[in-house]
């Protein structure tokens, strides 16, 4: 393993075991330090992915949709809680819990960015084919 310091963060390269790709290893400290630097933008998202799903809520079918920006609000905004704690004590469990919550917001995010994409197809193709039967005299 070799070890230099690139724009002031220390790292190191090393080899993964198991199937042998290098890697990057960069001090955590660092990693962390940055997501402080920019927890007020998780707040900021959060609460306006609350308010929003809150108006989205207020409508009969919104209900069903509205739950969802709500719960990625509160992960945002608890994950940048715990940034905040992380600033004053150096808690290595909140770390892990502020990381954890950004992960399973992308994850719902990506998951939910799927469907919608997939959806939005389907309409798609179901006015294409609708036009072209529309054309052809099938309609």
């Amino acid at each position: 393993m070799s070890g230099n310091v690139t724009n002031g963060v220390s790292v190191r390269r090393s080899f993964w075991i198991c199937d042998c790709e290098e890697v990057l290893v960069v001090d955590v400290r660092t990693l962390l330090t940055s997501l402080i630097k920019n927890a007020i933008w998780l707040k900021i998202l959060g609460v306006v992915l609350f308010v929003y799903g809150v108006f989205l809520c207020i409508s009969i079918v919104g209900l069903l949709v509205g739950w969802l920006p709500i719960w990625l609000g509160v992960l945002l905004f608890s994950s940048a809680k715990r940034l905040d704690v992380i600033k004053e004590e150096d808690s290595p469990e909140d770390a892990v819990e502020s990381i954890e919550k950004i992960s399973l917001f992308f994850k719902i995010s990506g998951i939910v960015t799927l469907v919608y994409v997939v959806f939005l197809v389907l309409i798609l193709l179901f006015f294409f084919v609708r036009g072209i039967s529309g054309v052809m005299g099938f309609g």
